[in-house]
């Protein structure tokens, strides 16, 4: 499996072939509906400066320990 690192430079181009963008105070949102994507372990809204997807999926989550033990824990 690839990994690709989110970084400023290309945040913009990950998040476009997501179908989201940024909303003005840098959360991550639908483009269609504009509603802020929401970490299905936090139960937060996610920044775009500090996010992940999940491997072999389309889930954003932030980038918190918490969310990828759950994942892990979870999906095994």
């Amino acid at each position: 499996m690839k990994y690709i690192q989110v970084k400023e430079t290309n945040v913009d181009v990950i998040l476009e072939l997501f179908s989201k963008e940024k909303d003005p105070e840098g959360f991550i949102i639908e483009k269609k509906t504009k509603k802020r994507l929401i970490c299905p372990y936090t139960r937060e809204a996610i920044r775009a400066n500090n996010f992940s997807i999940l491997p072999g999926s389309a889930t954003f989550v932030k980038n918190e320990p918490f969310c990828f033990a759950e994942h892990i824990t979870t999906h095994i």
